[in-house]
């Protein structure tokens, strides 16, 4: 088989060109960055945004995060404009088997690592789910830094709430991050063991809680 631009288009095989591989299944690696945004927009207002100074996130509903995934050089230059960006929040949802889980969080470091061999700042997500995920959940990260999770549709419910949880003493020993975005609700005993390691956490409301705020 000729392996042409056609199937580079087809796996986005030209997003992992350069990029340092890590962990057993060869994540590309998002290097080390100590920003600490300001400001936060998401992926898709940002399309339209002529506001500049803010930080391009992916914590919205994976249709509209797929876009980004199937053809990301059409937005490159919508990331160049901006501040920075966080890798994207692609789900890993606990019901679906491994293999489903595995992509998506390759798929969020592909971008991110991409994104910064391009020249743009980038801060990237951390989403695990059960502790199986923990095999490749926190691979392709450089130790250290500030880093970003995402808490939407986790703290109402009990039992994502007790994932999540369960997830902070292996995110902090794996990467020992300086610093910590948390985009959506924060409860203290969620993240006490973080505040204990003198871990900086960056709150930023969702836009669901800002229009409440605002109302």
């Amino acid at each position: 088989m000729v392996y042409d631009d056609r199937y580079k288009r087809i796996f986005n095989s030209d997003l992992l060109e350069g990029a340092k591989r890590d962990g057993k299944y060869g994540f590309s690696t998002i290097h080390v960055t100590h920003a600490r945004p300001q400001r936060l927009i998401s992926f898709d207002k940002a399309l339209s945004c002529k506001d500049h100074d803010q930080w391009v996130h992916g914590y919205i509903p994976d249709p509209l995060l797929q876009r980004l995934w199937h053809n990301p050089w059409r937005y490159l230059d919508l990331f160049q404009r901006y501040e920075g960006a966080i890798s994207p929040d692609f789900s890993v949802p606990i019901h679906l088997p491994p293999y489903v889980q595995l992509g998506s969080v390759a798929n969020s470091r592909a971008i991110g690592s991409w994104l910064q061999r391009c020249g743009v700042d980038v801060i990237p997500n951390v989403r695990w789910g059960l502790r199986d995920t923990y095999e490749f959940a926190f691979d392709g990260i450089e130790p250290g830094g500030t880093i970003a999770v995402g808490t939407l549709g986790c703290m109402k419910d009990p039992e994502l709430r007790r994932i999540f949880s369960d997830g902070i003493p292996e995110l902090l020993r794996r990467i020992s991050p300086e610093a910590i975005v948390v985009y959506g609700t924060i409860r203290d005993d969620v993240f006490d063991l973080a505040y204990e390691s003198g871990v900086e956490i960056l709150p930023f409301d969702s836009r669901t809680a800002l229009v409440w705020k605002e109302a």
